[in-house]
């Protein structure tokens, strides 16, 4: 999903829109492998920054859209990501998604649902990563003893559990919200935002209590580089807090 700040113009005599200009987007999501790309466009400038925003749905091969080549990252290595670049892309009206001018809602909507869903995968993922400790805990020894007899990682294991319960709890009921009510940005934002920050703790935990072994290319430094990006896709952690900020009236 990408959004695009140039104005989009019917074509004379056509039933079609041209989104016009030269217009580029870094780190799209999966760009390489899409079947379908959401491009939200501004279709009637005299209505503020947040209305006259339509959303697009196009597809590769559409004359004028270049997906560039995947490009290298820190970590989520099988979600290959691009830069996707639009010149006087020319789109049919039935590629208009929702309403025209509808836009704003079907980003806000889409996020909700992403914060949510995409983050409840994320639990699992600590839940991996705490019983992978737990496992190393009781079965690696130092000094005649299991390391998980020292508090220093029988305490830290045991807080990261509690916590992630927290969150938990946290996602659940944005999700329980999420069928209930329009008004989920709040719950969503505080959800991702402790899903993702909680997440990056028990990586970097998991990889310290394995020590050396945690260090080597293997599924601890694997989930620790993967969670960094958690905290920033689907809005970074300082957005979630400006979202959160703004619904206490700040």
């Amino acid at each position: 999903m990408a959004a695009a700040s140039q104005i989009s113009v019917k074509c004379p005599g056509a039933e079609c829109t041209r989104i016009h200009g030269s217009w580029y987007k870094t780190f799209i999501t999966n760009a390489p492998i899409a079947d379908l790309m959401l491009v939200l466009a501004r279709t009637d400038p005299t209505t503020g920054p947040l209305g006259g925003v339509t959303g697009f749905l196009l597809e590769p091969g559409l004359a004028g859209l270049r997906i560039g080549p995947a490009q290298r990252k820190m970590g989520l290595r099988t979600a290959p990501l691009s830069e996707v670049s639009l010149e006087d892309v020319y789109v049919p009206d039935s590629a208009v998604l929702g309403q025209v001018g509808g836009g704003v809602t079907v980003f806000t909507t889409g996020m909700d649902w992403e914060r949510i869903g995409l983050f409840a995968a994320h639990l699992g993922t600590m839940e991996r990563l705490l019983q992978h400790s737990i496992q190393y805990a009781r079965t690696w020894h130092q000094f005649g003893q299991p390391i998980g007899k020292f508090q220093a990682i029988s305490h830290r294991i045991a807080d990261l559990s509690a916590l992630l319960e927290a969150v938990r709890l946290l996602l659940y009921r944005a999700a329980w919200q999420l069928g209930r009510s329009r008004r989920v940005s709040l719950d969503a934002a505080m959800a991702k935002l402790l899903v993702s920050e909680t997440l990056v703790q028990v990586a970097l935990a998991t990889v310290q209590i394995h020590g050396g072994y945690g260090y080597m290319e293997g599924e601890s430094e694997r989930a620790l580089r993967d969670a960094v990006g958690s905290t920033l896709y689907s809005g970074t952690s300082e957005m979630q807090r400006n979202i959160i900020a703004r619904w206490l009236g700040l």
